[in-house]
């Protein structure tokens, strides 16, 4: 077997679930230690695998990119993109799709507000997810253990900003009992937003959707935009195969 055909292999085992440790991987592809190890350390070093805060092995957000363009990147903006646009027309806020990567949200998808003063993104943009309303949405569903580390080594952006495990796992756990993340300038003093988070017929968090707008459009609208948002997400979770989004 060539390498590329190994490499392949390794990248199918690891993809095809959430996480495996160096032990499954080899029990599943039966490829020897010492070449499996040099395979993984590749693909980790071309960004195509990434170690979690466990030590196992997942796929990168660079995979997940490369996933969306073989099965046709439309398809997603074809269920995303109208949901976004709804979101607009209902808050007058910037709404964006995000996905979770490594303690950060990752801006997959976008569409401007309508006022020309608005808060400012681009797609493929990453930001501290304890910070950001997307990100505490796709952090407070993630393993207890993954949201004290990322609270531990959360850095003070405003005044605002959560940081430390334990306030990282007391927003985390309130994120859950609304079923949606307030950012409340946190990452940028003046910036405000919601997030609210998407989930697949497993019933895990795989993404997430919100607005975020200046602080005195935002801020007097928190309830109403929460119940935009809530339901973006929930269509959007419907249409992912998810029967009830969990508790």
């Amino acid at each position: 077997m060539s390498s590329v055909a190994k490499a392949l292999l390794v990248l199918e085992c690891i993809g095809l679930s959430e996480r495996r440790t160096l032990a499954d991987i080899a029990k599943e592809v039966g490829l020897p230690k010492s070449t499996l190890l040099r395979l993984v350390h590749v693909l980790v070093a071309r960004g195509f695998l990434r170690r979690t805060a466990h030590g196992e092995y997942a796929v990168s957000l660079k995979m997940w990119q490369i996933g969306c363009n073989a099965f046709n990147a439309e398809a997603i903006r074809d269920e995303v993109m109208p949901l976004l646009r709804g979101l607009v027309d209902r808050t007058g806020e910037t709404a964006h799709y995000a996905a979770y990567e490594d303690g950060h949200s990752v801006y997959v998808e976008k569409v401007d507000g309508l006022h020309p003063i608005r808060s400012y993104t681009v797609v493929g943009g990453r930001s501290p997810a304890y910070a950001t309303a997307t990100g505490k949405a796709l952090l407070a569903w993630r393993d207890e253990d993954e949201i004290r580390e990322v609270g531990r080594t959360a850095q003070r952006w405003t005044e605002a900003t959560n940081v430390g495990a334990d306030e990282i796992l007391r927003a985390a756990a309130e994120t859950r009992r609304l079923g949606y993340a307030v950012n409340r300038g946190e990452w940028r003093t003046s910036v405000w937003g919601i997030g609210a988070p998407v989930f697949d017929r497993h019933g895990k968090v795989i993404s997430a959707v919100g607005i975020s707008g200046p602080r005195e459009r935002v801020e007097p609208n928190i309830d109403a935009f929460a119940e935009a948002v809530c339901a973006a997400a929930k269509e959007l979770s419907r249409r992912m195969g998810a029967s009830k989004q969990p508790s």
